[in-house]
């Protein structure tokens, strides 16, 4: 579909100045577009309303194409209308030979036979009915008649009909209105959020409303997923589609841009906040209830940059200098993987304290020797969680939830100084019942001796996490394996 994206043109030279660029939308044999909220415009084509939704009212009497009864002869027939104005389909039958209806019955007394008859520069003209006689007879209800003298049969008769609003409508193959320049609706929406305007070219958020509602996202439990935020034009549509119909659509967005802490993740606080802002300051207030957490992957420059390098010991020193040989080995195949295996993002420290575990990493040209790792949060990842709840209990932090291959599990974070061995079994004897359900595997930090308390007719089993976090997080490091 083309969209109307900069209604004034790009600037350009010796070509055609551009004002459209292209919404494409893919799906396989049995996907339609979903349909798009209707326009004041198009609502004002619809001026009347009851309980089945929006109409306007249309002459029965067809117009345009395939309007003449050599047309379409079938729609060619009389309506009966009495003198309270009832509708009534007279019986007849049709007739191949003839290409005409044979009626079967005479009007009654108080009523008038219809035709789709117009008189055109002083000649009556056959015509057709908009619907079948088969509609007419069973939606009466959605018919009136006008009495005016200038109607089609006697007495100057016209019929009219509901013609109602199809909110299920296609979208159009053209995307013309206002609302989704970037140049004007993208780039305010900024700029009302942050006083200057901090990225080039942003999105329409309206824009991406409407290809969220096409693309199946107008079901209040759609998942939208956006491989390149840019601006985070799609999170702030989708929060305001909850917003609109009180849905629980959830999104992801993917960017590796450094405008991510500075655009997108206060653009979203901001937007969950208030439905409105001008000039950074919230206006209506209308904020909504939301959980959103960000995950940044640690990139080959992180792990690169965090690499603490140990020296080897005087004795491996010695050794190493009695034989020229086995040195020049060493340093070729041994020396990087043994005197950085240490390193924070090597996993080379232990799991003591979990909820401190940091990296040095490099930022925007500046070293951060305390970048706060959350070794929870990548665990769950590791082994594909979903988390059904995370609870602060007596000093420790337990995870439930079911992992990627359908176990029930508990993980169980501790200070190792706060809970030792004992004191982790005392506290796993006070709060076992606070646990829903069978567990299948229990994941505790450092060493434990949890299988010990497990009871008859329990089959669960208690795993170490250190070793497990860095088989899966190494898994398919052919490298990394040979150096553990």
């Amino acid at each position: 579909a083309p969209v109307r994206s900069t209604p004034i043109g790009r600037t350009s030279v010796g070509k055609l100045s551009p004002t459209h660029e292209y919404a494409l939308f893919y799906g396989d044999e049995k996907a339609a577009p979903g349909p798009l909220v209707k326009t004041e415009k198009e609502m004002r084509r619809y001026p009347f309303s009851d309980e089945n939704g929006r109409y306007a009212w249309r002459n029965l009497l067809r117009t345009g194409t395939n309007d003449r009864r050599a047309d379409r002869p079938k729609l060619h027939y009389p309506i009966y209308v009495g003198d309270d104005d009832a509708l009534r389909i007279p019986k007849m039958e049709w007739d191949e030979q003839s290409s005409e209806y044979r009626i079967l019955e005479p009007p009654r007394e108080n009523e008038t036979a219809v035709w789709p008859v117009k008189e055109q520069d002083g000649e009556k003209v056959e015509k057709n009915w908009e619907r079948g006689w088969e509609r007419v007879s069973q939606e009466a209800g959605e018919y009136r008649v006008q009495r005016n003298g200038n109607g089609s049969g006697s007495g100057g008769i016209s019929i009219h009909f509901m013609q109602r609003m199809d909110v299920e409508s296609m979208p159009k193959t053209w995307w013309g209105d206002a609302k989704y320049a970037s140049s004007n609706h993208g780039a305010k929406v900024l700029k009302e959020l942050f006083i200057d305007n901090p990225f080039d070219f942003p999105k329409s958020v309206a824009l991406v409303e409407d290809c969220i509602r096409a693309s199946g996202g107008g079901e209040p439990d759609a998942w939208i997923l956006d491989f390149f935020a840019g601006s985070g034009a799609t999170g702030h549509a989708v929060v305001n589609l909850n917003r609109e119909d009180g849905g629980h659509r959830r999104y992801t967005l993917v960017e590796v841009g450094r405008h991510f802490d500075a655009i997108i993740l206060p653009r979203m606080k901001k937007v969950v906040y208030s439905a409105d802002w001008k000039g950074g300051k919230p206006v209506s207030r209308k904020g909504l209830s939301q959980l959103f957490k960000y995950v940044r992957l640690e990139s080959y420059e992180d792990t690169m940059d965090s690499l603490a390098v140990i020296p080897p010991s005087q004795a491996r020193v010695e050794l190493l200098e009695s034989s020229p040989a086995l040195a020049e080995d060493y340093r070729l195949r041994y020396a990087l993987g043994v005197e950085t295996s240490g390193s924070a993002s090597l996993l080379g420290k232990d799991f003591a304290d979990p909820f401190a575990y940091t990296l040095s990493v490099v930022r925007d040209g500046a070293r951060d020797d305390n970048a706060q790792v959350d070794l929870p949060e990548t665990f769950n990842c590791l082994i594909g969680l979903r988390v059904e709840s995370r609870r602060r209990i007596e000093g420790a932090l337990a995870i439930t939830g079911t992992d990627a291959e359908g176990r029930r599990c508990l993980i169980v974070w501790r200070n190792h100084q706060e809970i030792d061995y004992a004191a982790l079994d005392a506290w796993f004897d006070r709060n076992r019942g606070r646990f829903d359900g069978p567990l299948d595997l229990i994941y505790v930090n450092g060493d434990h001796t949890l299988n010990a308390m497990r009871r008859p007719g329990e089959t669960w089993t208690a795993e170490t996490i250190e070793p497990i976090f860095r088989e899966l997080m190494f898994e398919g490091d052919p490298d990394a394996a040979a150096a553990r």
